[in-house]
């Protein structure tokens, strides 16, 4: 092959320099050849070299959009404060739950667990049913009675270091029923409208009826507490109503018949002795003391109006003065319930004054367990049951009446 005129014109390099050159070469047409391909891409030091083959694109990257919060609805403050109070009540509740199976755990008490109760102002947060209390005998609430448990407590602490010791002194035997009537109520107390709101309203307070002995023997606050200091001074304004209608009688009389002899007119039968015998009919009709008091009998006669043989002692002094042992006589109500002479009652050797003493002492050992204690001597709604309540007061101030 011809040489050109360039090849002729120039002489031909070194080995080595041929090198250089073919090398210089193939840098300046690589460099040519992206410029023509859009000039050259800048560096960028986040950018991973492409892989030999790939298209390499010169558009910046598109930009990434911000990150912002996800959208939230409105707080709604009443939603919010309900929430809070729901999160408040429960806690409540939970702390008051365990604090009631921390207290029942330590006493003999057959309990079932209730739901809160909330009924306005009335209610309590751990309510439960009591069903009995105490072993051997077990007693047993009839019916059963929802209360708190720190009633539970104390009704199970009464029951078995006073009622059951009494009820062995008196009746010689253990008790096995204690008869409820009434335990949680919404209610004002006395079932008033215009009073304060009944510790019943709390599952605070029991009412109790009277008891019974494991053998079935009753003892009943309206039955077998005897007369209260009411009825006694009651029966006592009777009576002095009637001497004196008496004594009025026979002076009129004696002045008829006064008048009747200055004038030389006979006597008649009648008239005098009418008026007095009347009197004294009116007198004989009311009941007589013929009571056991501490083991004495006081007044009586032989006429069975006179020996009731009911044996009502003397009221202790919880809701009436103690009165003169004279001034004792059982009330029509407590003479119209009274068992008669030769009944299993009598012949099981358990006297009325038996029960009484039984119910005034449980009654006495119950208000010092309890913070309210009403009874038949403290007004007429009370006089056929204990009325009994943990009520809060200052300075710790108790009622027993």
């Amino acid at each position: 092959m011809p040489a050109s005129s360039f090849d002729k014109a120039t002489p031909p390099l070194p080995v080595g320099c041929r090198s250089s050159q073919f090398a210089l070469g193939t840098t300046l047409g690589l460099v040519i050849s992206l410029a023509s391909l859009g000039g050259i891409a800048q560096a960028d030091p986040g950018r991973q070299p492409a892989a030999p083959g790939t298209a390499t694109s010169t558009e910046a990257p598109p930009l990434k959009p911000a990150l912002l919060p996800p959208a939230t609805a409105p707080v709604d403050p009443a939603a919010k404060a309900a929430a809070e109070e729901a999160a408040r009540r429960k806690a409540e509740i939970e702390t008051a739950r365990a604090r009631c199976k921390a207290l029942l755990a330590k006493i003999d008490a057959v309990t079932i667990p209730k739901d809160p109760i909330e009924d306005g102002a009335c209610g309590t947060l751990a309510p439960v049913e009591l069903v009995s209390v105490g072993k051997n005998p077990q007693v047993a609430l009839s019916p059963p009675a929802i209360v708190n448990c720190d009633m539970v407590v104390a009704v199970h602490d009464w029951i078995k270091s006073d009622v059951q010791s009494l009820a062995r002194k008196h009746l010689g035997q253990p008790i096995g029923r204690m008869e409820t009537m009434s335990s949680y109520s919404c209610r004002n107390a006395y079932g008033r409208k215009m009073s304060k709101l009944s510790e019943h309203g709390k599952a605070n307070a029991l009412d109790i009826r009277g008891f019974a002995t494991v053998k079935g023997e009753t003892a009943y606050l309206l039955q077998d507490w005897g007369m209260t200091a009411v009825e006694i001074a009651a029966a006592k304004a009777a009576e002095d109503k009637l001497q004196r209608e008496m004594a009025a009688a026979r002076a009129k009389a004696e002045a008829e018949a006064k008048i009747a002899g200055r004038a030389g007119q006979p006597t008649s039968p009648g008239t005098a002795g009418t008026a007095i015998d009347t009197a004294r009919t009116l007198v004989d009709r009311l009941p007589k003391p013929g009571l056991s008091i501490g083991g004495t009998t006081i007044g009586g006669g032989g006429s069975s109006d006179r020996d009731t043989g009911l044996g009502v002692t003397q009221p202790m002094r919880l809701g009436g003065p103690r009165l003169p042992a004279e001034h004792f006589a059982p009330s029509p109500l407590v003479r119209a319930n009274a068992p008669s002479r030769g009944t299993a009652l009598q012949a099981a050797g358990t006297s009325a004054s038996a029960k009484s003493a039984f119910l005034r002492a449980v009654q006495e050992a119950a208000c010092k367990r309890f913070k309210t204690v009403l009874g038949p001597e403290s007004d007429k709604a009370h006089r056929n049951h204990f009325h009994i309540d943990l009520a809060e007061r200052r300075n710790d101030f108790r009622i027993c009446e």
